[in-house]
């Protein structure tokens, strides 16, 4: 090949490779024009280290949200395993031998999320499976019948759902 002719091939495919690069959307845009953000998280897990973990990750991804100019509305429905978290005590509750090292740290993350205006839903049904005692709920969660029906009827209002497991 031409020394000319391999120069205008490979400014040819530059060019070509520029052109794609104009026409890809741009890092970001599927936030343009979004105000506020609705989820529904599905927590189950009854990993202490998971549950931290996502929780956490719940938080920060609110806060992303906020620092894009958009307002979170995040709902957390809490049951299965992942009940215990919500729990004064663990004792007398199907969970009082589970070994617990950060609970006073995974509430305070809930405490302060219902803070910044998230709702943190536990399951009655998860109550009565894990002998949770309505008495034994702390303040930042409210009791609701069945978290099943919740997040139907949030799905159907336009919140996404998002299962953590």
């Amino acid at each position: 090949m031409k020394k000319k002719t391999k120069i205008k091939s490979l400014f040819a495919v530059g060019l070509f490779g520029l052109a794609l690069l104009g026409s890809a959307p741009s890092i970001g845009s599927d936030f343009a024009g979004v105000k506020k953000a609705k989820a529904v998280w599905d927590i189950t897990t009854g990993d202490e280290k998971t549950f931290l973990d996502r929780i956490d990750l719940i938080r920060q991804t609110a806060e992303s949200l906020k620092k894009r100019g958009i307002k979170p509305d995040f709902v957390l429905v809490i049951h299965g395993p992942a009940a215990k978290f919500a729990t004064k005590s663990l004792a007398g509750t199907k969970f009082e031998k589970d070994k617990l090292e950060k609970l006073p740290q995974t509430q305070s993350t809930l405490e302060s999320m219902k803070g910044d205006g998230m709702k943190i839903e536990i399951c009655s049904i998860a109550m009565d499976r894990g002998k949770i005692e309505k008495d034994n709920v702390q303040p930042f969660a409210v009791i609701e019948d069945n978290v099943f029906e919740n997040t139907i009827i949030l799905e159907n209002k336009g919140y996404a759902y998002m299962p953590v497991h």
